[in-house]
């Protein structure tokens, strides 16, 4: 397997439902780290760090992410699954990230 090209550092999100829609105000992206062994996570992060480092690992179908959850020691190595986007603005509104 590769290398990780980028890293991001997520933050436990405790908004969740409909009540997003102010964090997106506020510039931060929903995300959710799932895959085989690990309990899906809801999680935040600022959507231009996050977006910087998808596109530094190459994109949404590129090289896996380095992912780390603030105040926690584990760490992921996971792939952009979705990204949904706001069709109008270009805006992100959600991201799933899958661990390999």
């Amino acid at each position: 397997m590769t290398t990780p090209a980028a890293s991001v550092q997520l933050e436990t999100r405790a908004t969740l439902g409909k009540k997003v829609k102010v964090l997106r105000r506020a510039g931060i992206v929903p995300v959710h780290l799932y895959g085989r062994g690990v309990e899906s996570r809801a999680l935040q992060c600022d959507a231009r760090t996050l977006l910087q480092a998808i596109s530094r690992a190459g994109g949404e179908f590129g090289q896996p992410l380095r992912v780390t959850i603030a105040g926690e020691s584990s760490e992921y190595t996971a792939v952009p699954s979705e990204i949904q986007w706001e069709p109008r603005t270009g805006d992100v509104l959600h991201v799933d990230l899958r661990t390999v």
